[in-house]
């Protein structure tokens, strides 16, 4: 007698808590919309304005090349993609192919990921030289996203 009030009791709670829940549920595009809002926050908060985005980036780049002993005169950068890549909560990501000239007429190009940080400036995390590319093209994998590989092997001259 008291096992079948006990199953019984412990039948009733379980029917009473999952029909009247004291927190509202979330539906699940909830989740989503936050993900998404913290993203874009996220990304707002670490590019610079679009009037400032070509110069600062220009000025990186060139600053990068210079230290890397790749003294450029001359950069001309072509994003891989329109927007930033962002994943989680890292700074967002451009990808582009730089291609760079100094005054004696030495020449560097290749493929960058490049790392927009706090609306001030951008760093670049990886560089590939085309050389690098066509020797190597494998090694894309483990830097750039898997969509824009064809767009950097075809810089490289890679078919």
């Amino acid at each position: 007698m008291i096992e079948r009030f006990t199953v019984a009791l412990l039948a009733f709670a379980l029917s009473a808590s999952a029909g009247c829940s004291a927190e509202p549920r979330q539906s699940t595009a909830e989740p989503q919309r936050t993900m998404q809002d913290v993203r874009s926050g996220h990304i707002a908060a670490n590019l610079p304005s679009d009037a400032e985005f070509m110069v600062l980036l220009r000025r990186d780049v060139k600053a990068y090349l210079g230290t890397n002993q790749l003294l450029a005169k001359r950069v001309a950068i072509e994003l891989l993609r329109r927007g930033p890549t962002q994943s989680g909560v890292s700074y967002p990501k451009y990808y582009a192919w730089v291609r760079a000239e100094d005054d004696t007429g030495n020449r560097v190009e290749g493929a960058m990921r490049i790392v927009a940080i706090e609306g001030t400036r951008f760093e670049v995390s990886d560089f590939t030289p085309a050389a690098m590319v066509r020797s190597d093209p494998a090694s894309l994998a483990s830097i750039y996203p898997a969509l824009l590989i064809p767009a950097i092997r075809q810089h490289a001259g890679v078919e």
